[in-house]
């Protein structure tokens, strides 16, 4: 009843902390309804979720992640468009909703969108009860209730797993915890039966973890070096025996047959020692947009510090540190920690170090971490515990009274962390609006063009097409959409967006593949893109010297038939436009500068100070460009200069610019949104602006 109850408790402090957040607590009341969706809850918090509630959304309908099949395969014909790319993503969190969804229809009014939007605070807390039954093998119920306290209240574990957070983070300390729990059993367990069950479990556990998260490697990698080292010290104690050698090893080919015979071999092969790295690889010659995505990221000491948890990583260094102190002392240990044993010690050892390698390389891989920072810093609060009772028995006095304390102390602290964390959706009423304005306003199979961490939501709430999104960004692509923005030739603009939407990459590809440099690649569509079907023609057979047969096959790529398309920009693509300048000004035979691009938060009167004497700050730009209302006006100020500053009064924000882009189509559309050239507004709302060809 004891071990239920604790259970219990720590389940509902995850879930009641995790509920509160829906609240949107210290936002006021009018932007709170701005950050509300029509059936009352805050709009999903990252885009990604959108993604992975339209891949659910698929699976309810079509039995399968994609919207179509294409050759048999899964298909995501809104992604990537065109052509679109395979449906292919973990399926246990699309699995795990429908189930529950099912479950739970034939008794309540809940859509499948409320149940993905109320999932991660569900599942979460599971791992701290998983985090419970694993300390209190080795360290006792106090502090497997401590850890699992710990487990659901780590601030970043927790902020990934808040409702409306509907991404597989709900699982990334979940499953690693129920790996272990089985495979210590495994090797502990001293039953026949016990041992192959819970082999068994652990590798249909493994398999899970690889049907739920693409990292899922790290905990292969895990066991199997803690099994290696462990052989090794076996071996040198001469303890190594087949049995042990069995017991190690076979649950972990089990779990890699399982994987390869129900998850397919493209699950082992990336099975090597940096394929948990993948998502921060490059794309050879062309610009690194992964570079710009701030999760991927050395994270900065305070961030290293904080994410974690202060407590799990201080309590878990310094208590890694005790524990090989009191282990290597017999009496000690015998005293302390009677069932911990060399191999949980070993297993531990490597898994906090490399969680803390894994998360010093990315902030995203911080979660990793955390498991393994729980259970050290668990054990070590069990040692505490333990010194506790023998000072009672010394000085006569109730050990239970002190433990109780301090177990009060941390649960308080842990819980004033996570009760801390605040998260503020990303998308607001006027993305909504403009969603359903793209949805029953425009033409089926119109494809827009946007910033890519906005385009899961374009396709799940718009149902519209994009060019590239948050699973498709590293790619070719992402430059020629980049340049489009940062160049001042609207016609080049133009050509290069009507290809992207009638033809893809099928020209980059061909051309590419044709002169086998990406560089001269790139010179020859720059210099097609922004003329007509004619003079395309000439440039590629008389300055290229291409054969009129070739020349002619690729002009069907670089000037199709134009299909409608879209621009949507937003007031948050100010913050991200070095990289559009950056990105988008990619030289492809040597280093590329890095423009100037700063957003600056000050007052109007500064600014009308500053227009005044002709200087930004003390220093003078080449031009004040103030944007006031609906009006734009251009002040130039001194021809050497290298910087422009434009002025958003309405917004109280500047910014300072290199003064190569300030006619860029960036600047125009989204700083100024003002019609240009060759686009006029179609739809604006304030936030956010649609933007057709004239």
């Amino acid at each position: 009843m004891k071990i239920f109850l604790l259970m219990v408790l720590i389940f509902f402090t995850g879930f009641i902390l995790r509920a509160e957040t829906v609240h949107l607590v210290d936002i006021n009341g009018t932007e709170g309804l701005y950050l509300t969706d029509d059936q009352g809850l805050p709009y999903m918090y990252e885009l990604d979720s959108y993604y992975n509630y339209r891949i659910t959304e698929n699976y309810l309908k079509n039995g399968h992640p994609g919207d179509t099949l294409k050759a048999g395969i899964p298909w995501d014909s809104y992604s990537y468009y065109p052509p679109g790319r395979p449906a292919v993503y973990p399926p246990v969190i699309s699995w795990v909703s429908i189930m529950l969804y099912r479950l739970l229809d034939p008794f309540t009014d809940m859509s499948l969108y409320e149940l993905c939007f109320w999932l991660p605070a569900v599942v979460a807390p599971f791992a701290g009860t998983v985090m419970f039954f694993l300390i209190r093998k080795y360290a006792g119920d106090a502090a497997g209730f401590a850890g699992g306290i710990l487990m659901v209240t780590a601030p970043l574990y927790f902020a990934r797993t808040i409702p409306g957070f509907f991404d597989t983070d709900m699982f990334n300390c979940l499953m690693p915890a129920l790996i272990v729990l089985f495979y210590t059993s495994v090797v502990e367990s001293r039953d026949k039966y016990g041992c192959l069950a819970s082999g068994l479990l652990f590798a249909v556990s493994m398999l899970l973890f690889s049907l739920s998260w693409t990292g899922w490697p790290f905990m292969l990698y895990v066991t199997l070096a803690s099994a290696f080292i462990y052989s090794i010290i076996s071996w040198r104690m001469g303890a190594l025996d087949f049995l042990c050698i069995k017991r190690l090893f076979l649950p972990v080919l089990l779990a890699i047959f399982l994987i390869g015979l129900f998850n397919g071999p493209q699950q082992l092969s990336g099975i090597n020692p940096i394929a948990i790295l993948d998502s921060t690889s490059s794309t050879g010659p062309w610009p690194d947009i992964y570079e710009s995505v701030s999760e991927l990221g050395h994270p900065s000491v305070e961030v290293f510090l904080s994410a974690a948890g202060p407590l799990n990583l201080g309590f878990g260094v310094f208590g890694a540190l005790v524990i090989i102190s009191i282990f290597i002392r017999g009496d000690m240990r015998r005293k302390h920690l009677p069932s911990f044993n060399p191999f949980i010690l070993t297993l531990s050892l490597v898994w906090m170090l490399s969680g803390l390698t894994a998360y010093y390389i990315s902030v995203r891989f911080g979660i990793l971490a955390i498991t393994p920072l729980t259970f050290i810093s668990s054990i070590f609060l069990g040692v505490v515990f333990s010194y506790m009772r023998v000072l009672s028995g010394r000085w006569n006095f109730r050990a239970d009274i002190p433990v109780v304390l301090l177990l009060a102390l941390i649960i308080s602290v842990a819980t004033i962390e996570a009760a801390e964390v605040r998260r503020v959706p990303f998308i607001n009423d006027d993305f909504s609006d403009a969603a359903a304005f793209l949805k029953d306003g425009t033409r089926e199979g119109t494809v827009v063009v946007t910033e890519w961490s906005y385009g899961h939501y374009i396709t799940a709430a718009a149902e519209r097409p994009v060019l590239f999104d948050g699973g498709s960004q590293n790619t070719p692509r992402a430059y020629w959409i980049f340049r489009a923005f940062e160049t001042d030739n609207e016609s080049l603009s133009t050509g290069i967006l009507t290809m992207l939407t009638s033809s893809g990459d099928s020209a980059v590809s061909l051309l590419e593949n044709r002169t086998g440099n990406t560089s001269l690649t790139v010179q020859i569509l720059n210099d097609v893109l922004g003329v007509n079907r004619r003079s395309a023609e000439e440039i590629l057979i008389r300055k290229y010297g291409l054969e009129r047969g070739f020349a002619e096959k690729l002009l069907v790529y670089t000037h199709p038939e134009r299909r409608n398309y879209v621009i949507l920009t937003a007031e948050g693509m100010r913050y991200v436009g070095y990289w559009y300048l950056y990105y988008g000004s990619w030289n492809f035979t040597s280093f590329t500068p890095r423009p100037l691009y700063e957003v600056v938060d000050t007052g109007r009167s500064e600014m009308m100070k500053s227009v005044d004497e002709g200087s930004w700050r003390g220093k003078r730009p080449y031009r004040f460009i103030i944007k006031d209302g609906n009006s734009v006006k251009r002040v130039d100020v001194d021809e050497s200069s290298n910087f422009s500053v434009i002025f958003l009064p309405d917004e109280g924000e500047v910014i300072i610019i290199d003064r190569r882009f300030d006619d860029s189509l960036f600047v125009r559309l989204v700083l100024l949104e003002e019609n240009s050239k060759y686009f006029r507004k179609l739809y604006n709302n304030g936030n956010v602006i649609i933007w057709q060809l004239k």
